[in-house]
């Protein structure tokens, strides 16, 4: 499925946050620096991992017809 894109959206504000194909390094600090602003005294370290920091956001595809990401293990 290349080209398939995801909307990710704060589950705190509601925001659309990104639109990605990937997450990658840019794009996640761009989720952790979004935390931070939304909502800072539920975000204790700015170093968070991937998998903490998607925690905070809900990541659907782009096109209604497809199918959501796998979960992480």
């Amino acid at each position: 499925m290349a080209g398939r894109r995801f909307v990710v959206s704060c589950l705190h504000c509601k925001r659309i946050v990104a639109m990605a194909g990937l997450l990658g390094a840019d794009e996640l600090n761009r989720l952790v620096a979004h935390l931070l602003v939304c909502c800072p005294t539920e975000i204790a370290k700015p170093s968070l991992g991937i998998e903490a920091t998607l925690r905070h956001f809900r990541v659907e595809p782009s096109d209604p017809g497809d199918k959501p990401p796998p979960e992480a293990a």
